[in-house]
C-alpha cells in the first residue's frame, strides 16, 4: 500500500507540472500575439510608398 501512495504522488506531481507548464506557455503565446499585433499596426501605420 505504501508503494501505491508514492506512485499516486509521483503521477500527481507530474500532472501538476504539465498543467503549470501549459499555463505558462499559454501566457507566453498570448503575450507574443499582442506584440505581433502591435508590430503589425506599427508597420501598417508607417507604410512607405517607394518611387518607381
Amino acid at each position: 500500500m505504501d508503494t501505491l501512495f508514492y506512485l499516486f504522488l509521483a503521477y500527481s506531481m507530474i500532472w501538476v507540472l504539465i498543467f503549470g507548464y501549459s499555463l505558462r506557455l499559454g501566457k507566453r503565446q498570448a503575450k507574443l500575439q499582442k506584440e505581433l499585433k502591435r508590430l503589425q499596426e506599427i508597420i501598417n501605420s508607417k507604410s512607405v510608398t517607394l518611387p518607381q
